[in-house]
């Protein structure tokens, strides 16, 4: 099954015309993802046996990248909830693989950040914790929350669970993050989940595909107001592309890594990552200085994928962060 065709359409009625709206007022892009819903794209990777496309996390990043190009924002809704699909597909209950599959269920993840407690009392787990930046909070169907070691799958309805309603910031308005806290939150036991190994991986691959994304775009835009004849330009431009083209030869040997190696791959993942976020931080700031004054008009998006890379690299896991934990 291929979904390009589909996926281009979307982007380019629904996406790219509402990505400035949806950045300036942090409205969260439901019109794009009910779009992207109802033609597969959002139960594309659930597996066939319950409805969904059966592709993988390469197939994922495709379409994540290329919403990228135009809105940062919706990119990384997709971002976490395919990496929350991803779980939820391994270890889910059947009935919500079936909705996801269907387009009907938007789940992301909870996964990073301080882990809270979690006790079990009979059939019942009980999670008091909270977490920072989750993407579509108050939005998405589902949350596939971490506690230490274990992930639990927490409905949006259930009690207990609070959401901010103030989504004001830098960059990625439109995914409206803010913190949730679980004060407590009490499921049923037969809510935890068991793939904990694909959240991770997931996640960061395809932070990777929005940085690619957002390079891509902000390079678009630069050479589509410059013409790219300036010899003042010139070289800067170069740069930019230089930087994306290796950006994506690290992501594609990642992508290798993580379908072959998977239990080898955790130290590529996160190099990559790392190298992911600085790289776009870079190319959106040349961006915005091969364009000047122009560069700050709305019109051009490209002060927006400049602030856009910045928020990404406030997501957690960090770049900090990641390095500590690679084994030098």
């Amino acid at each position: 099954m291929t979904y390009r065709a589909d996926l281009l359409r979307i982007v380019q009625t629904v996406v790219a015309p509402n990505a400035a709206d949806i950045d300036q007022h942090s409205r969260f892009p439901r019109a794009a993802l009910n779009a992207l819903g109802a033609r597969g794209l959002l139960g594309m990777t659930i597996s066939r046996t319950v409805g969904g496309g059966g592709q993988d996390v390469r197939s994922a990043g495709r379409v994540v990248e290329e919403v990228a190009k135009v809105c940062g924002a919706t990119a990384s809704v997709l971002r976490s909830h395919y990496s929350a699909s991803a779980v939820l597909d391994r270890s889910g209950p059947h009935w919500l693989r079936a909705e996801i599959a269907a387009g009907r269920h938007l789940s992301t993840l909870a996964a990073f950040g301080p882990s809270g407690e979690m006790s079990t009392h009979g059939d019942v787990v009980q999670v008091r914790a909270r977490k920072s930046w989750v993407i579509a909070a108050g939005e998405a169907d589902s949350y596939v929350w971490s506690c230490g070691s274990e992930l639990l799958l927490v409905p949006a309805e259930a009690p207990g669970l609070l959401v901010p309603a103030d989504h004001a910031g830098m960059g990625l308005r439109g995914t409206v993050a803010t913190c949730v806290e679980a004060d407590p939150v009490r499921v049923p036991a037969s809510n935890l989940l068991w793939s904990e190994e694909l959240a991770f991986p997931w996640f960061m691959v395809l932070g990777a595909a929005v940085s690619l994304g957002l390079m891509e775009g902000a390079l678009a835009a630069a050479i589509g107001h410059l013409g790219g004849g300036d010899p003042r330009t010139r070289s800067d431009l170069a740069r930019m592309r230089l930087r994306t083209d290796a950006l994506r030869v690290l992501y594609n040997d990642t992508l290798s890594a993580v379908t072959w190696h998977p239990e080898r791959s955790a130290d590529r993942v996160r190099l990559l990552a790392v190298t992911a976020t600085e790289a776009a931080v870079a190319v959106t700031d040349l961006a915005m200085k091969v364009c000047g004054d122009a560069a700050f008009r709305r019109d051009l998006g490209i002060e927006r994928r400049f602030r856009d890379a910045r928020a990404a690299a406030a997501i957690e896991p960090t770049v900090d962060v990641l390095l500590d934990s690679v084994e030098i």
